[in-house]
């Protein structure tokens, strides 16, 4: 008989503990979790790892969704799937590393401040095509990590007579310009064409008392997926028109240049 209460108590106590909440260092664990734990002196320790690849399971055995633990090694041998020291969480398919908000950073730019110094120039008349590419401002920046990269500018334009500061337009022709962003060094397989590309139009009246005056804001900007590597970016305008004129870029002292990158690996 006793041997019976014994197992049936041992039943009951199994049952109990497959229908109830663990909890360490708590006797009123959450209903709502598997496990509570409670301190107010220590931590909870993921198992410490060592990633090879984001696309590769190992050290598991494979995939397996809502997998956590902390990465310790850097390995960058695989292309497009590196992974860095950090929390990785895994959604069935591969593994992902936590972001922290304090891993943005502004490469360049994250305050008001005179970032386009003014440059002028004189565009001669030209049949449509571009004749006036001028470079307004070059960053160098290096990426440790795979990255979403932010790049914006305001770059402020004031249009004149050819030769002049000061004198108005009157021939009543339309000025083109184009303010955008472009590579002129970059690793392999990231495009060297522009980006970001702010068009502007602007067209003087022949009556003197319609001119319009003071600058015109140009806006370019762009989100790019980069991979680890040095870059070198110019800022960059062209102007064009059928008639000659002047173009004065960064009149104002709070046109902009900024790069921001977020990390993603």
């Amino acid at each position: 008989m006793k041997k019976k209460s014994l197992l049936l108590s041992m039943l009951f106590g199994a049952f109990i503990l497959s229908h109830a909440q663990v909890g360490i260092n708590t006797t009123t664990p959450n209903l709502n979790s598997v496990l509570d734990v409670n301190s107010s002196t220590k931590g909870l320790l993921l198992p410490r790892v060592a990633l090879t690849a984001t696309n590769n399971p190992s050290p598991l055995t494979a995939h397996v969704a809502g997998m956590e633990v902390y990465n310790t090694t850097a390995n960058t041998s695989s292309a497009g799937n590196e992974v860095y020291p950090g929390e990785y969480y895994n959604d069935g398919t591969r593994w992902y590393r936590k972001i922290s908000p304090s891993e943005t950073k502004f490469i360049t730019g994250g305050s008001i401040s005179d970032a386009v110094p003014t440059t002028v120039v004189d565009v001669p008349a030209s049949n449509g095509s571009p004749s006036i590419n001028t470079t307004l401002s070059t960053v160098s920046f290096t990426l440790d990590k795979p990255s979403i990269v932010d790049f914006s500018a305001s770059v402020s334009t004031v249009y004149t007579a050819s030769g002049s500061n000061t004198t108005t337009l009157s021939d009543g022709s339309v000025k083109l310009c184009n303010i955008f962003f472009i590579f002129t060094s970059a690793p392999g397989g990231v495009s060297t064409s522009r980006f970001g590309t702010d068009s502007l139009s602007y067209t003087n009246s022949t009556s003197t008392t319609l001119v319009s005056a003071g600058a015109i804001n140009a806006a370019p900007n762009a989100s790019l997926k980069l991979p680890a590597g040095n870059y070198v970016v110019e800022l960059r305008g062209i102007a064009f028109s059928g008639a000659a004129f002047r173009i004065t870029y960064g009149i104002n002292s709070t046109d902009l240049f900024t790069i921001k990158a977020t990390p993603i690996q």
